[in-house]
C-alpha cells in the first residue's frame, strides 16, 4: 500500500524485524553544568554593559550511525518530512494514437463508422445525439492542414478539454469564412458546440475523437491531393452506422453502396469527359456517394471537377450536411449548390438553393468587411494613443 489505512487493523510486526537488534544511537557525554554566576556588587551593575556575552557556539552533533533499518521506507530513523519535489522531474511524454492499417478505403471507412458508433453508445452520451459524433467526423475530415497526419494527430490527441472544443469551432469557423454556403448547410453539426454545458461532454468527444483517429481518419481524409481523399465517403458510414434500423426504415434512408455508384458513373461518363460546365443533379443524394464516383471517374479521364456544376438536395439535415462536408473533402469545387427540401413536395429546389448561395455570400463578404474595419479602427486608435503619449514626454 502506498498510503496509510487508519481503519485497518494493527499488522503484526514480521519474524525479521523481531529477531533484529534494536539500533541504538551513540550515546555522547553530557555537557558539564554551567557554575553559578557570583552575584554582583550593586555599585557594578549600572556600569555593566546592557548585552550580554554572545554564548559559545555548541559542538556539533556527531553523525548518526546508519542502520539497516534507515535505508528501508518507513524505517526507524526515516524522515517524517516528504521528499521535496526536484524541479528537474521528467516532463510527461505526450500522448500517441497508433492509427490501424488503413488497406482497402472503403473497408476502413466502414470500419471507421462503426467503431465510431460503438464509441458513441458507450459514454455516457451515446444513445442519442447522433450529430456529435457525426460533427466530429466531419471536423476531423474538415482539418485544413493536409499532408502532415502523424503531426495533426498527435496535437490534436494532446488537447485539453477545452483546446479539443474550441478546436472544433475554429475548424467550422475556418469553413464558413471560406465556403460560406457550405458551411451554412453544416450548421446541423455545428449547433452543440455554443450549447450550455458542453464541457459536460468533453469525455464522450474525446473518445470519439480519438477513435476516430485510431481507425485513420486522418489517413483516409488528409492527403492533399482530392483524388486520394475521395476514396472513400467516412460521412456515409457514420451516419448509417449510427442511424438506428427504424429511423432508417422511417426516413427511407438506404445510401447506394460505392461499387454500384461507381459502376453507374462510369456508364454515364463513357470514355470521355462531359463539356465543362454542365450540371450534374441529384435530387435524392444522401451524403453526395454519387458524386464521388463522378469525380473520380471525370479525374481518371483528366478532367477537373471544379469544371462543372454539382447540384445536390437531400431530405435529411444531416445527411445533407455531411454531403457538404465531402463536396470540400472531395474537392469539387466553388459550384457546389446543396439544398435541403422535400423533391416530390417542393420540386426542383435548385433555383432557391442558388439564391440562398449568393444572400450568404454577399452577407459574409459584409460581416468580413465590418471585422477589417473595426482592426484597422483599433490600429488607428492605438497609433493614435501612441502619438499622444510621445508628445506628451
Amino acid at each position: 500500500m502506498n498510503q496509510l489505512d487508519l481503519f485497518a487493523e494493527e499488522t503484526p510486526v514480521p519474524a525479521t524485524f523481531t529477531a533484529r537488534p534494536k539500533p541504538t544511537r551513540p550515546l555522547t557525554a553530557p555537557p558539564a553544568p554551567r557554575p553559578a554566576p557570583a552575584p554582583r556588587p550593586a555599585a557594578q551593575l549600572a556600569i555593566q554593559p546592557t548585552t550580554a556575552p554572545a554564548p559559545a557556539p555548541r559542538p556539533a552533533p556527531a553523525p548518526r550511525p546508519v542502520v539497516a533499518a534507515d535505508a528501508e521506507p518507513g524505517g526507524l530513523f526515516a524522515d517524517p518530512r516528504p521528499e521535496p519535489p526536484s524541479i528537474q522531474a521528467p516532463i510527461p511524454a505526450p500522448r500517441r494514437i497508433t492509427p490501424l492499417l488503413i488497406g482497402n478505403p472503403r473497408n476502413a471507412g466502414q470500419r471507421l463508422g462503426e467503431a465510431v458508433a460503438e464509441t458513441w453508445h458507450a459514454s455516457n452520451w451515446g444513445g442519442y445525439r447522433m450529430d456529435i459524433p457525426v460533427s466530429i467526423v466531419a471536423g476531423l475530415a474538415l482539418f485544413p492542414i493536409k499532408g502532415h497526419t502523424e503531426d495533426v494527430a498527435r496535437i490534436i490527441s494532446n488537447c485539453s478539454d477545452w483546446e479539443l472544443l474550441q478546436g472544433y469551432r475554429e475548424i467550422y469557423a475556418h469553413t464558413w469564412s471560406h465556403r460560406p454556403d457550405l458551411g451554412a448547410r453544416m450548421a446541423p453539426l455545428m449547433g452543440w458546440l455554443t450549447e450550455q454545458g458542453v464541457e459536460e461532454k468533453a469525455y464522450a468527444v474525446r473518445r470519439v475523437t480519438e477513435t476516430a483517429l485510431r481507425y485513420g481518419i486522418l489517413q483516409l481524409t488528409g492527403d492533399p491531393d482530392p483524388y486520394n481523399r475521395s476514396d472513400t465517403d467516412v460521412m456515409s458510414w457514420t451516419i448509417t452506422s449510427l442511424r438506428s434500423l427504424g429511423a432508417k426504415q422511417g426516413l427511407g434512408e438506404y445510401h447506394t453502396p460505392p461499387e454500384l455508384c461507381d459502376m453507374m458513373a462510369r456508364i454515364l461518363v463513357g470514355n470521355e469527359p462531359p463539356e465543362k460546365g454542365q450540371r450534374f443533379h441529384e435530387p435524392a443524394g444522401g451524403t453526395g456517394g454519387m458524386f464521388r464516383s463522378l469525380a473520380q471517374c471525370l479525374r481518371e479521364l483528366h478532367a477537373d471537377p471544379a469544371d462543372y456544376v454539382w447540384a445536390l438536395n437531400e431530405l435529411e439535415p444531416l445527411a445533407a450536411a455531411g454531403a457538404a462536408v465531402n463536396a470540400i473533402v472531395w474537392g469539387l469545387g466553388p459550384n457546389v449548390v446543396i439544398a435541403c427540401g422535400d423533391t416530390l413536395a417542393e420540386g426542383d429546389l435548385y433555383e432557391q438553393a442558388v439564391r440562398e448561395r449568393e444572400a450568404l455570400f454577399k452577407e459574409r463578404d459584409e460581416i468580413v468587411g465590418r471585422l477589417a474595419v473595426a482592426e484597422a479602427t483599433q490600429q488607428a486608435l492605438a497609433l493614435a494613443d501612441r502619438l499622444i503619449g510621445e508628445q506628451a514626454v
